[in-house]
């Protein structure tokens, strides 16, 4: 059989048609929409405009998709549209209901298959005909394990600077900042459909025969992604620590799902793996904010800096997320208003001393800006700061 380029183009464009792709755009948008009004009105301003969720995932879609679909195609696996159809309405109702918080391939994923296996157990049609076989849920198992590797390289896009900021009161009535670790990528792939016309059947499908069988190329718009607040340290070391567990876990499911291809009960345990290790790496998140505080507290550092506003006088000069401004000009600051009178009044262009992140003294030079707190562009974990007069 020559490779059927065309088959697969023409799939490509009948991607299109699916309603769950535009689901997915408009999902996105919904998610995006109501982080950009938050930023409005607790900062007066857009720090990140919408789609930022997707930011730097554009060759994670693209290896992604490739790498699966390869995968896919070289085991010859094929898809009954049932588990298309119910793998979509999974996302769907994942994504209304949660946004990315459970759009994690391992939920999508390991939901359907934990439906599909509640169905084997009513001796449905589908397996007595041979359809899905063990090999399917071998199959599914080995996708979660790919896409928890997908979302290892999506927490490697986490930065402190691009990472979203919000500030809440505390029953205290005190301010913090924290962040939401929340990211999305788009990875189509391309799979098998049965040929034979059915009720469900698109007509319109490019079909070729591989041996005997009729068999259609689909590629099927998929998205995987996450969600986490993070109160008791910064993005990056939250994301290196989601990476590391996420890594782990793809690997044990990885190994597992290869074996159940040869015995065959091993892909429930690693479907049930894969969903208590991302409920395992939750917890940890949440432990770790029990744990080590409130990283961005008012009433503590209320000049500790909790998000630099993209392309601003702060951000050319060098300021990161983390920095605590001691001084102003040699002189202390301990609050935005003491900071806002000293960059007023100089008639220079002012210089700091902080004290970063990794407890380290700085010294931030400046021969560009002279300006009031606010236009320096600096986020602070406190409401009225960021918008003081």
């Amino acid at each position: 059989m020559e490779f059927p380029i065309y088959e697969i183009i023409q799939a490509i464009g009948k991607m299109f048609i699916n309603p769950l792709f535009y689901w997915i755009i408009l999902i996105s948008y919904l998610i995006s929409h109501k982080r950009v009004k938050e930023e409005r009105w607790q900062f007066s301003k857009e720090l990140f405009p919408i789609g930022s969720e997707y930011f730097k995932t554009i060759h994670i879609s693209v290896i992604g998709s490739i790498c699966i679909s390869i995968i896919l195609l070289l085991t010859n696996t094929v898809f009954v549209r049932e588990i298309i159809l119910f793998l979509s309405v999974i996302i769907f109702l994942l994504s209304f209901t949660a946004g990315f918080r459970f759009l994690s391939a391992t939920y999508s994923l390991g939901f359907t298959f934990i439906l599909f296996k509640i169905l084997e157990a009513f001796n449905n049609r589908l397996f007595d005909n041979g359809q899905i076989t063990n090999e399917t849920f071998s199959t599914i198992a080995l996708l979660v394990a790919l896409f928890l590797f997908v979302e290892v390289a999506m927490y490697k896009q986490i930065k402190n600077e691009t990472s979203f900021p919000g500030i809440t009161k505390s029953k205290r009535g005190s301010w913090f900042g924290h962040f939401h670790l929340q990211k999305a990528s788009f990875i189509p792939f391309l799979l098998f459909v049965p040929g034979e016309l059915t009720i469900s059947s698109i007509t319109i499908l490019p079909y070729i025969t591989i041996g005997n069988e009729s068999v259609s190329f689909v590629f099927i718009p998929f998205m995987t992604g996450f969600h986490h607040v993070i109160i008791g340290q910064l993005p990056e070391t939250a994301a290196a620590m989601l990476r590391k567990n996420n890594f782990l876990l793809g690997m044990i499911v990885l190994i597992i799902a290869l074996t159940s291809f040869y015995l065959p009960g091993l892909a429930l345990i690693a479907i049930v793996i894969s969903l208590l290790g991302k409920l395992f790496i939750e917890q940890q998140i949440t432990k770790a904010n029990r744990e080590q505080g409130l990283y961005f507290l008012h009433m503590d550092e209320p000049l500790k800096i909790l998000q630099i506003v993209p392309g601003s006088p702060a951000h050319r000069l060098g300021f990161r997320v983390g920095d605590t401004i001691k001084k102003v000009n040699e002189q202390p600051v301990h609050s935005i208003t003491e900071l806002n009178r000293l960059l007023v009044k100089t008639s220079s262009f002012p210089t700091f001393e902080i004290i970063s992140a990794n407890h380290e003294v700085k010294n931030i030079g400046n021969n560009k800006y002279k300006g009031d707190a606010l236009s320096l562009g600096l986020i602070f974990p406190f409401i009225e700061e960021n918008s003081i007069d």
